[in-house]
């Protein structure tokens, strides 16, 4: 079994030079007053405002920068259909403990939507698509709106909304144990406790010792009726986190909110961030899922 700290972080930056359109280094400030770089993307033609497709990196909760390579296509296919995309790294759980990257994520939207006149954005309409860790964060991100434990500012005037999610191999639950992948025919690839734990890293507390903390950090505690539309992703082969917690949690989707307020995909050989999830192929369902759910949304604000 790995130890996940001390092993190679395969990453780097995504090659945009194709990208004709772009703002890097850009900053929003995290609820500790720090700093945080974003790049933001657009599509090659038109003056906006453009519907905005918001990325956190994955990594674990520990590792991760924005406009990773781990972004795969996502990012061009994305600004090729007429999104703008923005791609940031919450800061690493080396720095700080849940929640506060899903407070810092919530910051992130509200930057955006206070400056989206400036940033060409159309603030009515903002996913999020992400992966891994990042999955994780973007679903509690959306699905604990109004909750004050996940929000360091809850009376601000700039809203938080999250109008759709696309989560890749999204962590629904933080508990995973050996036995669960082994359940399933799969032997873990890291540690699934002790301090060495990603997510034991992630709570600032040990997995095995912290069932409430668990539960709390875990996006299936927390699906509500007025979700927004989510896509989820998992392949089956994956050794990083277990697929049935993903089947659950969309199974819990469709009780609560309504089985049109969930699509999965359940993807049988897919490895954790298999190359598959990147493809032109995949990244065209998701932005079909992304096209549905800001159509629907459109309709529905004018018919109020």
């Amino acid at each position: 079994m790995n130890d996940y700290l001390s092993t190679p972080h395969q990453d780097g930056d995504l090659d945009v030079s194709d990208i004709a359109r772009k703002r890097l280094g850009l900053h929003y400030t995290a609820p500790d007053g720090s700093q945080r770089p974003f790049d933001l993307y657009y599509p090659e033609t038109g003056e906006g405002p453009f519907p905005l497709i918001v990325n956190i990196s994955g990594g674990g909760w520990y590792y991760g920068h924005p406009s990773s390579i781990h972004l795969g296509r996502s990012l061009h296919t994305a600004v090729a259909r007429g999104y703008a995309f923005a791609s940031l790294a919450c800061v690493s759980s080396r720095e700080q403990k849940f929640p506060f990257q899903v407070q810092e994520a919530r910051q992130a939207l509200r930057f955006l939507r206070q400056h989206a006149g400036e940033l060409s954005l159309d603030p009515e309409f903002f996913a999020l698509w992400s992966s891994s860790s990042g999955a994780h964060l973007s679903l509690l991100t959306a699905l604990t709106r109004g909750d004050p434990y996940f929000d360091c500012q809850p009376d601000s005037p700039i809203s938080d909304q999250v109008d759709a999610v696309v989560a890749l191999y999204p962590c629904c639950r933080l508990d995973a144990t050996v036995e669960d992948f082994r359940a399933i025919g799969l032997e873990p690839v890291n540690y699934r406790s002790g301090p060495r734990c990603a997510e034991s890293i992630f709570l600032g507390a040990l997995v095995e010792e912290s069932p409430e903390l668990c539960r709390l950090a875990a996006p299936i505690t927390h699906v509500r009726p007025d979700m927004p539309p989510v896509m989820a992703l998992h392949g089956m082969a994956d050794t990083v986190i277990p697929y049935t917690y993903t089947v659950e949690f969309i199974q819990r989707c469709r009780e609560v909110a309504g089985a049109d307020r969930v699509v999965s995909c359940i993807v049988p050989g897919a490895g954790h961030s298999d190359p598959y999830f990147k493809s032109e192929e995949m990244c065209g369902r998701i932005l079909d899922f992304l096209d549905r759910a800001k159509n629907q949304k459109r309709a529905a604000d004018i018919s109020r």
